[in-house]
């Protein structure tokens, strides 16, 4: 028994069955990760809201949750009443009739004049087809969402409420220990979560609101349709843009021609360049100390192996095992001091 214990008291051997159990649970549990995003989501607005609320009318934290609670609650039922509802039906009926669009591109008298001198943008329209499709086959599945935002809301909610006593069992776990350390690891995966969210969100706000003036300027009709396509896009890494602005670029031709064209084919280049110069690295860097080139190819990577889903998965991995190598690295030169100290 002594043989067995000191064996899995080794370090090697400890990181990699600790690795083993934090993959493993991820993978056993990966269908409740949007789950875990609402949570997240939700725990980190209402403690932010409700710690400034209580710093700012100088009443008890758990008094102005209940008030923020309430509060977020009436904003839902406003917003209900002012067409969310009709904006989410818009989305699935996009979805359904997402595949005979993109079809119908084929037939666009811009498509066949490109399509005279690059044979290959099929494969372009494919790919718009493959990766708008699943945007919005995830953004309309509406009853998924509901119920795990409104679960995510509730462990929000009464997380913060007990975060006292959970913030105590957490201190007194041993932070060497297997489930200390996997408890870590586990908050690591929730700062990479809301990471990832703010990211995104951001990135899609800004396309929305740059692209809405060219769409006004342009007078392409369906403009409520078209901000929900491109907001959805924009939430897709990298080539959310590029799919949205593929669309946008034909009906820009059906709309002022050459003219509307050059305007969204200018505004395309100019949202993924400060996607990808601006915004991701400065949002990034400071989570992920890592060159753009690394980010890129791990995006290009887990796209290839989980195919839409590897898109949000990308950076998450890289922030988290940026995290457990910066743990180990100074767990090593811990002992590595306590081993010269003693000598």
């Amino acid at each position: 028994m002594d043989r067995v214990a000191a064996f899995f008291e080794e370090k090697t051997v400890k990181r990699v069955l600790a690795i083993g159990v934090f993959g493993g649970l991820l993978v056993v549990f990966r269908d409740l990760l949007p789950l875990l995003v609402f949570f997240v989501a939700f725990e980190r607005m209402l403690g932010a809201a409700s710690l400034l609320l209580s710093r700012k009318a100088g009443i008890s934290r758990k008094l102005a949750l209940v008030a923020v609670v309430f509060a977020g609650l009436g904003g839902v039922a406003v917003a209900i009443a002012l067409g969310v509802g009709r904006a989410a039906r818009g989305i699935v009926v996009m979805r359904d009739t997402w595949p005979e669009k993109i079809a119908a591109l084929r037939e666009h008298p811009l498509y066949l004049r490109v399509h005279e001198h690059l044979g290959d943008t099929d494969k372009v329209v494919d790919g718009a087809k493959h990766y708008g499709g699943s945007a919005l086959h995830y953004a309309s599945a509406l009853g998924h969402i509901l119920v795990y935002a409104t679960v995510g809301f509730i462990l929000a909610v009464v997380f913060l409420l007990e975060e006292e006593h959970l913030t105590k069992l957490r201190a007194s776990m041993n932070p060497a220990s297997l489930i200390g350390t996997v408890t870590r690891w586990l908050g690591h995966l929730c700062d990479s979560v809301i990471v990832t969210v703010q990211l995104q969100l951001i990135v899609a706000a800004c396309n929305t609101a740059l692209t809405l003036p060219v769409l006004i300027l342009l007078g392409i009709p369906h403009i409520a349709s078209l901000m929900v396509l491109i907001f959805v896009s924009g939430l897709v890494p990298v080539i959310g843009n590029l799919v949205s602005g593929v669309v946008l670029s034909l009906l820009a031709f059906h709309a002022k021609g050459w003219l509307g064209v050059g305007l969204f084919l200018a505004l395309t280049a100019i949202l993924h360049k400060i996607e990808a110069y601006y915004l991701n690295p400065r949002l990034t860097a400071r989570h992920v100390q890592l060159p753009g080139f690394v980010l890129i190819v791990s995006l290009l990577l887990w796209e290839h192996l989980l195919g839409f889903v590897g898109l949000f998965v990308s950076f998450p991995f890289l922030f988290v095992a940026g995290r457990i190598r910066a743990e180990m690295r100074s767990t090593d030169t811990a002992n590595a001091g306590a081993n010269a100290g003693a000598s």
